[in-house]
């Protein structure tokens, strides 16, 4: 015999103080639809979060059309409504649980029916967005007043992380999120590697519904251990051994250091390429958009080795720019540190132009803890580095070495040295776009993912840099003796050093004299 009742649903999440509406069907033992009898308010009983202790009071419920039966007249549908605003038995109604609507007990085809009619809770189930009537926006920022973007966000309405009546959300390149909620006291919880964040809460009411929270601290510098694999850690040292600099009470700040090393990279890289057959060159995209026909190029762009778009097979497309005196027109050029094309249907929407180049400067280096997405192919840069300086040049790591230096916490997975090319760079939300994924992807739960900016160079060219950069300071300081064996150190590294980039250059290792049929590379095109 079939059952004479339906089972009970989960009616959904409901705001404080509204009202539930329930409603069940009966039918006999023919599956023919029935009347019941017996039908009161006080046989309706509410029990809380699985406490057998119902409800005290039978205020605030309601039978629908008059008697709860045959509601509008259609036999075998039956309703009753909860008023959640009720607070005869005090508290028992309130935020952050869940209820079950019994029935005990009605007659049903001459049967004593009890039944659990359904289940409903008050904000207590996280809805991304929120459930209330007014959009509230919050926007976190540092201590200092800046703007944190890719933080998670939630909102609870007792103060308890583990909970939450909406979110998680990520705070967009304003520091913002938006949520639904209503007007009343929450909680605000975050997270987000790199930062620590203070307790916060909000009212929201009529006219206030904008609020300002600056609760996050940059924790960057993280574990030393993670920087030991980085230039700037390993030139630091150098410099400082090399100068002869006391660790306490140093004249020159880590900082001052790094500007020093800075200005060497780029002499050092400078004479690496003089004598070189096959110069070391940095490379960004740049995707043709419709209407759009200038695309800036970072500062440190110096003289362009190639524009190309690479085919389906991999093979390099290049394009050169026609004299201005040309009637078909340039078709493509560079002037300044921008990139010019003459229309956008001379290459096509969307297709992505590779510019090659040889770098006449350097992006301000610096090492941190980062965030990255789910494919492992953007990074966001901490808002404050652990050593170094954050550049603020448009595009300015488009083209630069982006070095993971591995990752710490409880749950930790691809804990690896890896190194990217980054092919464009948003200084407003410090976003890198890897030329590929990082694989395996680093992840890691309640820690933090250590990176560098680094200039693209072996450990051998390390010690060159560093060298420069000792002699420099020597020299400003007028230390003749100490700048000189410094410099003899120096000029012996730098010869080793140009004499392997002219003889090798593993992309495109030149054909030797040697070379015949029968080796590969005889037959490079």
């Amino acid at each position: 015999m079939p059952a004479p009742i339906s089972l009970p649903p989960y009616l959904g999440d409901y705001l404080a103080d509204s009202t539930v509406y329930l409603y069940w069907d009966t039918f006999d033992s023919s599956n023919a639809s029935v009347t019941i009898s017996g039908l009161a308010v006080t046989d309706i009983e509410i029990y809380k979060n699985g406490n057998k202790t119902q409800r005290a009071s039978d205020s605030g419920y309601t039978l629908l059309d008059t008697d709860g039966i045959d509601f509008d007249g259609i036999t075998g549908c039956h309703g009753i409504s909860i008023d959640l605003s009720d607070n005869t038995t005090a508290g028992f109604f309130a935020r952050g649980n869940d209820y079950a609507v019994h029935v005990s007990a009605i007659t049903v085809d001459s049967q004593t029916v009890n039944f659990c009619a359904g289940t409903f809770s008050i904000e207590n189930r996280a809805g991304r967005n929120g459930v209330g009537d007014y959009e509230v926006t919050l926007t976190i920022r540092t201590t200092g007043g800046s703007a944190v973007s890719g933080v998670s966000v939630w909102v609870n309405s007792s103060n308890d992380r583990s909970g939450s009546v909406a979110g998680t959300k990520v705070t967009d390149t304003n520091g913002q999120v938006v949520f639904n909620l209503e007007y009343t006291t929450y909680y605000i919880f975050c997270n987000l590697s790199g930062y620590t964040f203070a307790s916060a809460s909000f009212t929201a009411a009529s006219g206030s519904v904008s609020f300002t929270k600056d609760i996050a601290t940059a924790t960057s510098a993280g574990s030393s251990a993670f920087y030991s694999d980085s230039f700037l850690t390993r030139a630091i040292t150098d410099v400082r051994e090399t100068t002869d600099e006391p660790t306490t009470k140093a004249k020159y700040s880590d900082s001052r250091i790094i500007e020093h090393l800075e200005k060497a990279y780029i002499i050092v890289l400078n004479e690496v390429n003089r004598n070189s057959r096959t110069p070391a060159v940095a490379k960004i995209e740049k995707t043709i958009a419709s209407g759009t026909l200038t695309y800036p190029l970072p500062h440190t762009v110096g003289s362009v080795h190639g524009i190309y778009r690479t085919d389906s097979t991999g093979g390099k497309i290049y394009y050169d720019s026609r004299s201005k005196f040309n009637p078909g027109g340039r078709g493509i050029w560079i002037e300044n540190q921008t990139l010019h094309i003459q229309t956008t249907d001379m290459y096509g929407l969307d297709t992505e132009i590779t510019i090659e180049y040889i770098p006449a400067g350097i992006a301000r280096l610096h090492n941190g803890t980062c965030t990255l997405n789910a494919a492992g192919t953007i990074a966001t840069f901490g808002s404050t580095p652990n050593a170094g300086a954050l550049d603020t040049h448009h595009e300015a790591y488009a083209g630069s070495i982006f070095r993971c230096l591995g990752a710490d916490g409880t749950t930790v997975t691809g804990n690896y040295l890896q190194e990217r090319i980054i092919t464009a760079y948003d200084e407003t939300t410090r976003q890198a776009t890897l030329d590929a994924a990082l694989s395996p992807i680093p992840t890691t739960d309640d820690g933090s993912i250590y990176y560098e900016i680094a200039p693209a160079i072996h450990k051998g060219m390390d010690t060159v840099v560093a060298l420069y950069a000792a002699y420099r300071l020597m020299a400003t300081e007028g230390n003749a003796k100490r700048a000189s064996s410094i410099l003899k150190a120096y000029q012996s590294e730098i010869r080793n050093v140009r004499l392997t980039a002219y003889y090798s250059y593993l992309p495109e290792a030149p054909i030797d004299r040697s070379d015949s049929s029968d080796n590969r590379r005889y037959w490079r095109g």
